[in-house]
């Protein structure tokens, strides 16, 4: 009886002092161990980041934009001077300190006193390869962006959306704009290479030259959804190919359509146009195939530019090229669905 009892107080011993345990390390939780994770950017390097990444120096207003789109603005402390003027990104990243752009540089000292875990900008141009260089010597990660199709902006969510810990949220922006992107592509696939015209996308410059989007993001645009880019098939190896009017009478193109960040920009385009007499023997003027579409961040329906709205500005394109297929599709109600979900956090 005597041994019953001792094994019965031993017992009870053990158990007060695992449940005493249990609650204790229930109410302590062990502080979370850093840890770090290996990203591959678009550049193709392996860059080594400290995760959660909670602060994070943007260099492009476009790259700012999705992240917020993701759901962390919060975690974006300093931007470039573009980002400024982009209406389509909160105000509270507008407000974070400039460092300067991509073209004249950055402050260096700014951006180590805004102590980021990582550095995202694109890189191939301006000053980028010094920034990078710099950045890397001080012992900052950079994650190098690049994007030259459709494609290029839904992998640019997912690598974001990685970085941020979004993963979720990135992973629902793409299926909302791959499913719709789709469409787009395989209605275009079965439009006969007899009804697809021939385009011009481009810029009227004061020089009396035009700047045409050829093998850039938004001219091959108008090859998927069912033009024939003319600048593209004539320059292949060229983004943005200047032309004179001698050649652009040459092309005779049967549809223009000229892009500007505001209306100003578009109106004082069109002026240049209607002056001039070379531009009255185009085809696309004398069947009123002249077309304008606003371009970039500024101004309250600009859709053509990088990030989740070039969805709405392929869209616009498409209705453009080729009613006849897309004429039907409703951009108002994509648009709305695509910023309420989004953009309106």
């Amino acid at each position: 009886m005597r041994l019953r009892f001792v094994i019965f107080v031993l017992a009870l011993t053990i158990l007060i002092v695992s449940v005493g345990f249990f609650l204790t390390t229930a109410n302590f939780p062990r502080s979370p161990q850093p840890s770090s994770i290996t990203i591959q950017d678009m550049s193709g390097r392996s860059v080594l980041l400290s995760v959660p990444v909670n602060k994070a120096v943007i260099l492009n207003s476009y790259w700012n934009e999705i992240t917020s789109a993701l759901g962390a603005s919060d975690k974006i402390v300093g931007i470039d001077k573009y980002t400024l003027s982009s209406i389509y990104i909160p105000k509270i990243v507008r407000e974070r300190p400039v460092v300067g752009d991509l073209f004249s540089g950055v402050n260096l000292e700014t951006i180590l006193s805004l102590k980021p875990d990582v550095v995202v900008m694109d890189f191939g141009y301006g000053k980028t390869a010094d920034i990078i260089k710099s950045l890397e010597s001080l012992g900052i990660p950079v994650i190098c962006m690049y994007s030259n199709n459709f494609n290029d902006q839904l992998n640019a969510i997912k690598l974001l959306g990685k970085i941020f810990g979004a993963e979720a949220r990135a992973e629902s922006l793409i299926n909302f704009l791959e499913i719709r992107h789709t469409v787009i592509l395989s209605t275009a696939s079965k439009i006969p290479e007899s009804e697809r015209p021939a385009v011009l996308l481009c810029r009227v410059e004061k020089d009396g030259l035009l700047t045409a989007y050829g093998n850039s993001t938004w001219g091959k645009i108008v090859e998927d959804v069912g033009g024939i880019n003319i600048a593209l098939r004539k320059f292949p190896s060229q983004s943005w190919p200047k032309i004179n009017l001698e050649t652009l009478l040459a092309w005779d193109p049967d549809i223009i359509i000229i892009v500007g960040y505001d209306g100003a920009a578009l109106q004082s385009q069109l002026d240049l146009v209607t002056k001039s007499s070379v531009w009255g023997n185009l085809k696309a003027v004398k069947n009123s195939c002249v077309y304008t579409v606003l371009i970039g961040s500024r101004t309250e329906g600009a859709y053509l530019d990088w990030g989740p709205r070039m969805l709405i500005g392929e869209m616009k394109l498409a209705k453009i090229i080729q009613p006849k297929y897309f004429g039907e599709i409703n951009i108002d109600a994509v648009s709305d669905l695509l910023i309420s979900t989004y953009y309106n956090q």
